[in-house]
């Protein structure tokens, strides 16, 4: 057998290239030992607990956040001992939030830098207006240094800043080679568990966005958040990929200034550019995993010269939009083969959800009748084949969320409504050619 130095991938042939990390020249022989039978090592046996005798109360494993929204994607609280991996592109703000826990949280923590200098950090940390009376800092790569500090610094928390660049004496191979962060990884959750530490991580992401390092990494920690982010945008938003404490379908917004990430003070209405009664304009409410965001869908249509109109897209997925064209084309009086038709969602957030259909076709067809959509109107339903209005996901939870804001009607699929609000007029509709007599 053939072992790499660096990812510890096993071959049976000796090879000029590892398959696994494509490294060059790390092929080395090793003999396993031949037995005749198997010999379980000696151990010592545990004891086994009952869940009923277990100590249900966990006030004391709780690290609450001075910020709602890192509550929220958390689902109230950090876990004592636990193990988060926070990962996004380079830029995107993790050291950024990293520092900002020392805010956050009054628990002592410390801050370990790999990539940067006591300088660059204590100047983000300025900028940041961040306190320091909590947080003790140390630039260090190597993770026996690192342990031995630790035991003589007791900290409630732990934040590595970042796996990628750790290395460990007792592991063959480069720091971010895939055999140094899997036993990086591994001793920083047995250790973190054996003595009570939160440790928060910070990974890289690869070329294709996905998370850097060995895919076990993402099963040995608790909690997997991820950053994203526009580039021409101050929006953040960190989704939580995995949680073992509670459930993983949330998402946290922020807004990225000079002075760090600022909660949003109303994320539902992030979307919305303004309340003026606009032609080409709608509303609707998506479900971004649990939490509902009222969004804004734009529509443009232009009588074509050419034979061939065209079809055009940004943050829609662009077979939608001609399903929808085709549908109203099929079904209703609007008819689009000799128009262009643009279609888009404002602030440059892609949503792929069938629930948006119905606000894209009112969108197109404000614009090609030339009449303006209430803006305190919301559409809610999905366009099938058949031009039937179908029922979506979680729709009860999003008439909900338009019922507490200022929205005064609201159109979703005929599905036997059983709430009664005289804050709002639900108008229930069973298809397309329906939807469109309430603008002829």
């Amino acid at each position: 057998m053939f072992n790499c130095t660096d990812c510890g991938n096993e071959s049976l042939t000796w090879k000029g290239q590892c398959d696994y990390c494509k490294a060059w020249n790390t092929l080395k022989e090793f003999k396993k030992s031949k037995s005749k039978g198997v010999k379980w090592a000696s151990g010592e046996a545990q004891t086994l607990w009952n869940i009923s005798n277990i100590n249900k109360e966990t006030n004391n494993i709780k690290i609450e956040t001075k910020s709602g929204e890192f509550n929220t994607v958390l689902w109230g609280w950090l876990v004592q001992w636990s193990i988060v991996l926070l990962s996004g592109e380079p830029g995107i703000g993790k050291s950024t939030l990293s520092l900002q826990l020392g805010w956050w949280i009054s628990e002592d923590i410390v801050y370990i830098s790999g990539e940067e200098t006591l300088t660059q950090i204590s100047g983000r940390a300025k900028r940041l207006w961040v306190e320091w009376k909590n947080i003790g800092l140390l630039t260090e790569n190597n993770l026996e240094n690192i342990i031995a500090t630790l035991e003589k610094n007791k900290s409630k928390i732990v934040i590595l800043d970042s796996i990628s660049v750790m290395y460990s004496n007792e592991v063959n191979g480069t720091a971010g080679s895939i055999g140094q962060v899997r036993y990086i990884t591994e001793k920083i959750v047995e250790y973190g568990k054996q003595n009570n530490i939160t440790f928060i991580i910070i990974g890289h992401v690869t070329k294709d966005g996905s998370l850097a390092g060995p895919k076990t990494l993402e099963h040995m920690v608790d909690t997997v958040l991820f950053f994203e982010w526009d580039k021409f945008d101050k929006l953040r938003i960190l989704r939580s990929l995995k949680n073992r404490f509670w459930s993983s379908s949330e998402i946290w917004l922020y807004k990225m200034w000079d002075t760090g990430l600022i909660d949003i003070p109303n994320p539902g209405l992030e979307f919305i550019s303004d309340e003026v009664d606009t032609i080409g304009s709608a509303l609707s409410v998506t479900m971004e995993w649990t939490r509902p965001l009222v969004i804004e869908t734009e529509a443009l249509t232009t009588y074509s010269k050419f034979g061939y109109p065209k079809r055009s897209s940004r943050w829609i997925n662009t077979s939608k939009l001609d399903l929808i064209i085709a549908v109203l084309g099929k079904y209703t009086p609007v008819k689009l083969e000799n128009y262009d038709v643009y279609a888009n969602i404002s602030r440059g957030l892609s949503f792929s959800e069938p629930g948006l259909d119905l606000a894209v076709a009112a969108s197109i067809i404000s614009s090609k009748l030339g009449k303006a959509l209430s803006k305190k109107t919301i559409y809610i339903g999905e366009i099938s084949l058949t031009g039937k209005i179908k029922k979506v996901m979680f729709l009860e939870r999003r008439v909900k969320e338009a019922i507490k804001m200022w929205f005064t009607e609201i159109y979703i699929p005929d599905c036997a409504w059983s709430i009664k609000d005289t804050k709002i007029k639900i108008l229930e509709v069973k298809s397309i050619k329906d939807f469109t007599k309430y603008y002829s």
